[in-house]
């Protein structure tokens, strides 16, 4: 577990703040947060416009992420999920299923014609 899921643990540990964390609700504030996120960006056109909002918008992007992670580590906190290690496995499954020599500056959707081992044997 790394030093903030531990951090944000603790601080609601330290409140009795963890009977009033439904699974539910917490999903539904990291959707929240993403929305936000995505009202920065969704009249724009190019990624390059995308980019430059995200930058102009620093504290605005800053506070959503904080707060999805928030969320997150509540959420894996209560299902005993160590993101550490949980990133750590996507990133392992991820190689398995992308390999360089089949994915490198291709998309994988499958549909379109992409690799994606998970689907692909």
């Amino acid at each position: 577990m790394n030093k903030y899921q531990k951090e944000i643990k603790e601080f609601c540990e330290e409140r009795d703040w963890e009977q009033f964390f439904d699974p539910k609700d917490l999903m539904l504030g990291i959707v929240e947060e993403i929305g936000e996120l995505r009202n920065i960006v969704k009249w724009l056109k190019t990624k390059e416009e995308s980019a430059k909002a995200l930058v102009d918008n620093k504290d605005e992007v800053k506070d959503a992420v904080g707060d999805i992670f928030w969320f997150l580590s509540l959420l894996a906190n209560s299902a005993g999920v160590d993101i550490d290690e949980s990133a750590q496995w996507v990133i392992e499954d991820n190689k398995k299923r992308f390999p360089v020599e089949k994915v490198k500056g291709q998309h994988t959707n499958i549909k379109s014609g992409g690799h994606d081992g998970k689907y692909i044997k």
